[in-house]
């Protein structure tokens, strides 16, 4: 039987220092358009492959929830099955939390964002250019300026940024900004739109470099005021040894000033050794190219400090956790420790010395990037039945009674998809899939993008007496990789699940999310958190 709690008993939990997760299983629109505050996102689809990760230790206190408990119930089925032993359904879902008259908070990355704004309009910490006021400073084709975007390259690269920009993601730059500010230039910082311009520029400042500012609104700003990015961003060049020198400096005194707690390789060896009992994140904010190239401590975690700053619900989902942050000699580690305290977070460590002091230890690292698990996966995929590309090509190109389902999400259904395949998420698979098929004897193959969810997916239907199951090895990528077309568009569904990433945004969704933005510091549902915490007077 399944334990539930009540919204008044969630409430209380919320504002208590009791160590739990709290995990919304909805689709990434649904968690965007209304969410309780300290959540995480993981959609029910995504469960095996990101709790492992986000809440290591199996007897945390877990607390399940969606609309009306019918996915949040198939998840905790699903968690009990691989060994999660305290798990919590919402009462009534997010429904009744609304019906108790409690509050919720739209957007992605809240708690990140809402202190962004914290930092730049209730503290006053960052100077600000607006659009045309840069505009006017690069037509002036003086070099007494350089633009700095923030956000990691592959994101860039994407969108594009300010022409002229070069890219130094996030806590990068105070190791790098030396070789800048020494010439006198005046520095702007950018990204899409507020909290991470926001986070740098205050760093920035920190570092006590006066002449800095950070482009109002970003990029998604910019384009509003009517002029064009650019798609070619160039990195950054390499910091000099004293640009290196001058960062590493300043974090050691940010770390003395503001009490960073610095733990040796001895205290991470008991933290790790004590981690199947109590839940460590330890996090390498380190570049994935370092992470992956010059190796990282096993069991380490790769997400770049400016990320793990602007993500930490995507990053932290068991409140009141140890969080342990390291790199390659603390400086990068402390930085991005320092603005986690300052949004609230308790037990936050640093390795003093980080990956060298790790080394001269005598402890090795390990290279490449980290190996996926997925809970219940290699089981999983021995149970099922396979076919190859070549044989469902056959069936596809006769008359058969064989039915294909696509278990991805709609974006992926929408982009490509197996001709005749019909789009049945695995998030409410048990329950759409009746939509398709009535009869359990009739031949199935179940496809995903790479067959990993369509495995697992197989394996629910096999549980529900379909006996006539299979899945495409490898995928619809391994369609497309034997030279097979795929067909476009959603087949006359209305998909419930498409979210539009910051990415895609064009002006309409722009200026709904900056307004969002802006309105943060005025709404006591997402400023109440801070004030508790004394982080706002």
């Amino acid at each position: 039987m399944l334990k539930i709690i009540s919204p008044e008993e969630l409430k209380l939990l919320l504002e208590s220092d009791e160590i739990y997760a709290l995990i919304d299983v909805r689709e990434r629109n649904e968690y965007e358009q209304g969410q309780i505050l300290g959540a995480t996102q993981v959609p029910r689809r995504l469960l095996e492959s990101r709790i492992p990760v986000l809440i290591p230790v199996r007897n945390t206190k877990v607390i399940l929830y969606d609309n009306d408990n019918y996915r949040s119930s198939l998840a905790a089925h699903t968690l009990k099955k691989y060994g999660y032993t305290n798990i919590y359904i919402l009462a009534g879902g997010l429904n009744s939390w609304k019906i108790a008259g409690y509050p919720v908070v739209e957007g992605i990355h809240v708690l990140s964002k809402s202190f962004g704004e914290i930092v730049g309009e209730i503290r006053k910490s960052v100077p600000k250019l607006s659009a045309t006021e840069l505009k006017k400073i690069i037509d002036s084709n003086e070099d007494s300026f350089v633009i700095i975007e923030v956000r990691p390259l592959e994101e860039v690269q994407k969108t594009g940024s300010i022409p002229g920009a070069i890219s130094i993601p996030g806590v990068e730059l105070p190791l790098r900004i030396t070789d800048y500010a020494k010439n006198g230039q005046k520095i702007i910082t950018t990204c899409a739109g507020r909290t991470r311009g926001f986070i740098s520029c205050a760093t920035l400042k920190l570092m006590g470099i006066d002449n800095v500012y950070d482009l109002n609104n970003g990029t998604m700003g910019w384009q509003l005021a009517g002029f064009d990015l650019e798609k070619e961003v160039k990195k950054g060049a390499l910091p000099s040894f004293e640009s290196k020198k001058e960062g590493a400096n300043f974090a050691t005194k940010l770390a003395n000033e503001n009490n960073i707690q610095l733990i040796s390789v001895k205290q991470l060896q008991a933290l790790q050794q004590n981690a199947h009992q109590e839940t460590l994140y330890l996090l390498d904010v380190r570049s994935h190219e370092e992470y992956a190239e010059i190796g990282h401590i096993a069991g380490s975690i790769a997400i770049p400090g400016g990320q793990a700053i602007q993500n930490t619900d995507d990053v932290i989902a068991v409140h009141n956790a140890t969080i342990v942050f390291v790199c390659d000699n603390s400086a990068r580690a402390i930085i991005t420790a320092y603005w986690y305290n300052q949004m609230g977070f308790t037990n936050v460590y640093v390795l003093d010395g980080g990956l060298s002091a790790w080394t001269h230890s005598g402890h090795r690292l390990e290279k490449g990037p980290a190996e996926p698990f997925a809970l219940g996966f290699i089981e999983a995929s021995e149970r099922v039945d396979k076919i190859n590309p070549d044989l469902l090509k056959g069936i596809v190109d006769k008359p058969s009674k064989t039915i294909i389902i696509d278990v991805e999400d709609s974006k992926k259904f929408h982009h490509g998809h197996i001709p005749g395949a019909h789009w049945v998420p695995r998030g409410w698979l048990e329950k759409r899939i009746e939509n398709v098929i009535t009869d359990k004897g009739t031949p199935l193959v179940v496809t995903c993008s790479d067959g990993f969810n369509s495995v697992l997916a197989a394996v629910t239907l096999l549980e529900m007496d379909f006996y006539n199951v299979c899945i495409l090895d490898g995928g619809t990528n391994s369609w497309v990789e034997a030279g097979f077309g795929l067909t476009t568009g959603m087949e006359g569904i209305e998909p419930d699940d498409w979210h539009v990433h910051l990415t895609e945004f064009g002006s309409k969704e722009a200026i709904k999310y900056l307004k969002w933005e802006e309105d943060i510091i005025n709404l006591p549902e997402y400023m109440n958190y801070f004030y508790r915490r004394g982080i706002v007077k």
